[in-house]
């Protein structure tokens, strides 16, 4: 497997590296947090926190899932971390849903620790001042829509989160390699959950469980990953089969944020974005009558997910009939005869079903017969492609399929788990779905984890991510503070900004509730309606106040923070 080309570089890979069967952290990882420590003692010694490079404690920060909320929640963090000079003692990154896109974000650039303040500004700028081209989320669509594995989390990153981030990120989470490699940043994870296991097991079960670094990916239960650049790409019994790209920062955006992927009442959501990219480029710049057809084909699935009214259905039929008036004998055509008489019979699901037939019969007689170079003016999508996209993208909405991608450990022969190795795809999803704060991946003990930092800024209940992490720690016997979770309950609605939990031969958890009596005063609930999860769009001086509220649980906390790392220097 030696010098195979991805994301455009030559790259040369033993069989024995793509595949890693281990319980163990990479070699990789074992050698940035390596170097990370280095900065990471500096930082303790700049603090007054005494200790020996030896026994540096290593502290890791999560960022819980919450949307748009969290992402902007943890760019204050950060920044007031920094701020106060506390950053530099964290090892570990690890984040949920929301906080991922913040942490895709500024790991982009090297060094980010000196740039916070600049991202923050540019972060504010993207949400607030800048838009969303529906031309440039189908162009993103073109060859994920090519692919078997195509699901509704292609369609979420390069559609429903671009509407609302602004930003396509074509880069790739092996980029962050270089981030990372000199210890000057924390060690960064991000987090998944399989919800094909989900569906048969706990949520406490640490083999739900994926795990996304600049290195690997995979399932530290039972111990199972895949070079980054792979993850994807089509394997059987250990050996790679089909080389693919990279997955893109904006499809794992989808992935980590999916968090819809557990709620179906959201479909007309989902439905309204396919409308609208139906809308805007249903028109074809070629003028042949195949071309045009497939542009009234398009017409005719975005009326039938109307699910309403049947003059327009009527009409498009019609049209297409009469363009393709000299194919009466195709099967387009003798397909097209039997719909219009039944269509108008026929309920929502029916008449969708019956349409992306049509689309792909249509499509198999018909778009070869037309010129290469039909595409959009401006790119290199044709018609045929957006009818192909949405199409896909309907028929995934119809069959709730998200998350998809090619199993890399299909068939291996040393794993005895048939769950995970006798499916040719896996199904990924937002680890919210399972718990909105990712303990499970620094609680491994591999990570040495003595400080857990988390902020949370899940909607409802912020005590659920700790009573989750208790539950988990019990059932999977890890080492965790004992916490009565009855006495947090009686302060959901008005909690404190900080909360310290300490046990024997535990680590040591902070945890900051985004809202609470301190930054909101009594007006916690005012606060929690305003900054909603379900809130897409936010004003400059709404993004601005919430970077302010995260800041302040940083600096008002500053002092405890510093004790709890001093309270971890050896004897």
């Amino acid at each position: 497997m030696e010098n195979e080309a991805i994301n455009g570089e030559s790259l040369s890979l033993k069989q024995s590296d793509v595949i890693r069967i281990s319980r163990d952290v990479s070699d990789e990882e074992k050698t940035a947090v390596g170097r990370r420590k280095i900065k990471v003692h500096n930082s303790f010694l700049k603090l007054g926190v005494n200790t020996a490079m030896s026994s540096v404690p290593n502290v890791a920060l999560l960022g819980s899932g919450g949307g748009l909320r969290a992402m902007i929640a943890l760019q204050g963090v950060l920044g007031e971390l920094q701020k106060e000079d506390l950053l530099g003692a964290v090892m570990y990154l690890c984040g949920v849903s929301g906080s991922t896109w913040c942490m895709s974000f500024i790991y982009e650039h090297e060094e980010w620790l000196g740039k916070l303040p600049i991202l923050e500004a540019k972060m504010c700028d993207n949400l607030v001042n800048q838009s969303w081209d529906p031309s440039k989320s189908l162009d993103a669509l073109v060859e994920p829509s090519k692919e078997k594995t195509y699901s509704l989390t292609d369609f979420w990153g390069s559609v429903v989160l671009y509407a609302m981030l602004h930003e396509l990120d074509y880069g790739h989470l092996s980029k962050e390699r270089m981030v990372s490699f000199n210890g000057e940043v924390p060690y960064p994870i991000y987090a998944a959950v399989d919800s094909n296991k989900l569906d048969d097991t706990s949520k406490t079960h640490p083999g739900i469980w994926f795990e996304f670094t600049p290195h690997d990916a995979g399932f530290f239960h039972p111990g199972a990953f895949v070079d980054m650049r792979l993850l994807g790409s089509s394997f059987e019994n250990g050996v790679l089969r089909i080389l693919k790209n990279e997955k893109s920062i904006s499809y794992l955006r989808g992935l980590w944020g999916s968090s819809f992927a557990d709620r179906k009442e959201d479909v007309k959501e989902i439905e309204d974005y396919i409308k609208h990219l139906g809308e805007q480029a249903s028109a074809s710049s070629c003028h042949c009558i195949y071309c045009q057809a497939a542009s009234h084909a398009i017409k005719l699935l975005i009326h039938a997910m109307e699910g309403t009214t049947h003059e327009h259905q009527d009409e498009n039929i019609t049209n297409i009939m009469e363009l393709l008036k000299d194919q009466v004998g195709s099967n387009t055509y003798n397909f097209l005869s039997l719909l219009k008489d039944k269509h108008n019979t026929l309920d929502k699901p029916g008449r969708v079903a019956q349409f992306l037939t049509l689309a792909d019969m249509f499509t198999q007689e018909f778009a070869a017969r037309t010129s290469p170079f039909t595409h959009h003016e401006e790119t290199k999508r044709s018609i045929w492609d957006t009818l192909r996209i949405l199409s896909k993208t309907v028929y995934c909405l119809f069959k709730w399929k998200w998350g998809t991608i090619s199993n890399y450990i299909y068939k291996y022969p040393s794993l005895n788990d048939k769950n995970l190795t006798g499916k040719e795809e896996l199904r990924l999803a937002d680890a919210g779905i399972a718990m909105n704060s990712a303990y499970p991946l620094v609680l491994r003990p591999e990570r040495e984890v003595k400080l857990i930092l988390s902020f949370d800024f899940s909607s409802g209940n912020p005590f659920e991510t700790v009573k989750e992490a208790v539950l988990y720690c019990k059932e999977n016997h890890l080492p965790f503070p004992d916490i009565d979770v009855s006495e947090l309950d009686k302060s959901k609605d008005s909690p404190y900004d900080c909360y310290v939990f300490q046990g024997h031969d535990s680590p040591t958890v902070m945890h900051f509730p985004l809202f609470n009596t301190v930054n909101c005063k009594d007006k916690v609930a005012e606060w929690r309606e305003q900054y909603s999860t379900l809130k897409v769009s936010y004003k400059e001086q709404e993004v601005k106040n919430l970077l302010e509220a995260a800041k302040a649980n940083v600096r008002n906390n500053r002092g405890r923070i510093l004790q709890a790392m001093k309270s971890m220097q050896a004897p």
